[in-house]
């Protein structure tokens, strides 16, 4: 190692402070591995507080963190304003909420070893940066946070993925008899190639819906270009997501490039597969048949939905949350989620209306007059609405335009566009019997092939949770999708919806049943996984 570079990662290391026009910076690297950039006003006090910004997601091809992480884009107005401002890289890219809570409290910490301790804390959060915010204030990590200002926050938390699986799902089922138009990756959980993958994912759009030449295009012309085949699948498709056309390929992207990124990284999900439809109905019956259908072990959910859905549990931090009216990347239904989660007096939530969709498409207006509508509630004013966010922005700027928030603006029921509550429904019925340890199952389906089985499994003599297959009875589909039991080969798993334990009172719970299928030596065998009970 050159002495040059030796003094470059020594300066790195110690975190020297630098000095710009009338601001002390400082960079460097917490034990995590995320990098840290702090910006202080040389005449700082303790009283004028720190502002962290949390940086939104960060796509699969950037694999280690930014070393000169962001400050956001209101770190200009809050250095004037007299606030400390500090951001991390995080420690990991992609979804960074696993460990980005312990990132921020290293930053904090090491604020308060460069810097001093705040007698006030702000945190500003973008996108992903919303959920990461809401755990920092929840994990309390970062102590007495007193205001938090989210732009077009993902704050329903992990369950937003579910939306990327379903599109793919969809996608999928709308183009699979289209010659040439398969995905990259045979199954949504494995990493395409970094450059042939790409290719394949555009290629796959271009045939199936005549997007991307359309797009490139543009306008009338554009559209024009795509045959009626071709119209008539990104139509169906667009429909039943209920998604504006311009975030199809960006959402699409997510769904074939980000799932497996998050699902394999080994600091994540490590290969566990949190994501199912088998109880999801689509609202169209021909993609109901034709969807992949997919079982996940309650397990791998949960992990999932630990890295990261809030409780609610925010203590004495006044929030504003700020979102796009038509953001279809995370739609403006995660509001929804956290009006329902955190008491009204400490939450206010503005929509700015717009005629094009866009994703967190604030003017600085309007991001300004949100941030200084939270200064002003923190500093003992009275709460702000929407309607009060927009008279500021419009009290500051000639030009109304710029100012879109509507006090009227009714949020969606949900985030999701396919809620999950696994109360589909079952055909059939699965059963095990206490007197005989004997598991009945009707009406199960291998996923991807037609026709379904009735079917024994009974107990094996060395072991009353390994089950051998009994008899087995082909029977012809009804015809129309129902949830029922499913077997996925790629896994080796079989789910059992709302299985009954016998005798069966009507009180009784029912459970959703997970196992394992081997061969081994010629004997086929089915191990109990985990279960859970079901609202069905």
């Amino acid at each position: 190692m050159s002495k040059q570079i030796l003094l470059i990662a020594l300066f790195y290391l110690f975190a020297i402070p630098k000095i710009f026009a009338q601001v002390s910076e400082y960079r460097g690297q917490t034990s995590t591995g995320a990098y840290y950039k702090i910006e202080v006003p040389q005449a700082w006090l303790p009283e004028d507080g720190l502002v962290i910004w949390n940086h939104g997601y960060q796509g699969y091809t950037q694999t280690s963190p930014d070393s000169n992480p962001s400050l956001g884009p209101l770190a200009d107005v809050a250095l004037e304003q007299g606030y400390a401002i500090a951001a991390s890289s995080f420690s990991q890219t992609g979804w960074a909420v696993f460990n980005s809570h312990i990132d921020n409290q290293q930053l904090f910490e090491k604020f308060v070893e460069l810097v001093g301790m705040p007698d006030k804390v702000f945190i500003q959060g973008g996108s992903m940066g919303g959920i990461v915010s809401l755990r920092d204030i929840e994990s309390g990590l970062i102590p007495n946070v007193d205001g938090a200002l989210l732009f077009c926050g993902a704050v329903a938390g992990a369950q937003n993925w579910y939306n990327a699986f379903d599109l793919r799902m969809i996608y999928e089922a709308v183009c699979e008899d289209v010659s040439g138009a398969g995905l990259p990756t045979q199954s949504w959980y494995e990493q395409p190639s970094l450059v042939r993958g790409e290719l394949d994912f555009l290629d796959s759009l271009e045939r199936c819906t005549g997007l991307i030449t359309s797009e490139q295009v543009g306008g009338v012309l554009g559209a024009l270009l795509r045959s009626s085949d071709q119209n008539e699948r990104l139509n169906r498709i667009l429909d039943i997501t209920q998604i504006d056309i311009s975030f199809l390929l960006l959402n699409l992207g997510y769904a074939v490039f980000e799932l497996p990124s998050l699902v394999n990284h080994p600091k994540k999900l490590n290969g566990l597969l949190p994501f199912d439809n088998a109880a999801v109905d689509y609202g169209d019956a021909d993609i109901n048949l034709r969807v992949k259908r997919n079982a996940a072990l309650p397990s791998s959910r949960q992990l999932l939905l630990e890295n990261y859905s809030p409780s609610g549990n925010i203590r004495d931090t006044k929030i504003v949350s700020i979102h796009t009216s038509r953001d279809d990347l995370v739609s403006v239904g995660n509001q929804r989620l956290l009006r329902d989660l955190i008491p009204a007096s400490q939450l206010s939530i503005a929509v700015a209306v717009e005629e094009e969709p866009s994703h967190c498409g604030f003017s600085y207006d309007e991001s300004l007059s949100a941030w200084n509508s939270l200064r002003s509630w923190v500093d003992g004013g009275a709460q702000p609405n929407a309607q009060d966010i927009q008279h500021t922005c419009k009290k500051n700027n000639s030009d109304t335009g710029q100012c879109r928030f509507d006090f009227s603006f009714e949020l969606p029921s949900s985030a999701l566009i396919f809620p999950r509550n696994f109360s589909a429904p079952t055909l059939g019925t699965n059963s095990y019997d206490s007197a005989t340890s004997t598991i009945s199952i009707e009406a199960l389906k291998q996923a991807g092939e037609p026709g379904s089985y009735n079917l024994e499994l009974v107990p094996s003599l060395q072991n009353d949770s390994v089950f051998n297959l009994g008899d087995i009875e082909f029977i012809v589909d009804v015809g129309s999708w129902q949830h029922q039991a499913l077997f996925l080969p790629d896994q080796q798993m079989l789910y059992l919806p709302s299985l009954k334990i016998l005798p069966w009172a009507k009180n009784d719970p029912k459970y959703n049943v997970f196992m394992y299928y081997t061969n081994e030596s010629g004997q086929e065998t089915l191990k109990l996984l985990e279960f859970e009970t079901t609202n069905d």
